[in-house]
């Protein structure tokens, strides 16, 4: 089974790590959007300790983002792996992720 954790940090950054797949999205899912609800100022998400992710975590991120423009607040990526890039660009979002741009409609 997979296993990924969600932790939020003193600064409010929400750090993801372990393997974002069908198997572990769902825990992930309601911890991720209570975060992104919660708080002022941008949404960071920090990729840097996942070890595996497929378009699971791009639907995950596209949520996130859409529960933070909600609560007024804007996106901001770090250390997204290079898969996630890939299925970004392909789907036509790679300069909105580097914008920190709302929820694409």
């Amino acid at each position: 089974m997979s296993q990924a954790t969600l932790q939020v940090d003193a600064e409010g950054v929400v750090l993801l790590s372990g393997e974002l797949d069908f198997a572990s999205a769902p825990a992930l899912r309601e911890q991720l959007l209570d975060a992104a609800g919660r708080g002022q100022g941008p949404l960071v998400l920090d990729f840097a300790q996942v070890t595996q992710a497929n378009s699971v975590a791009l639907s995950l991120l596209l949520r996130a983002a859409e529960q933070a423009q909600r609560a007024g607040r804007s996106l901001q990526v770090r250390s997204l792996p290079a898969g996630l890039q890939s299925m970004a660009q392909v789907c036509g979002l790679e300069d909105w992720l580097q914008q920190g741009a709302q929820a694409p409609t």
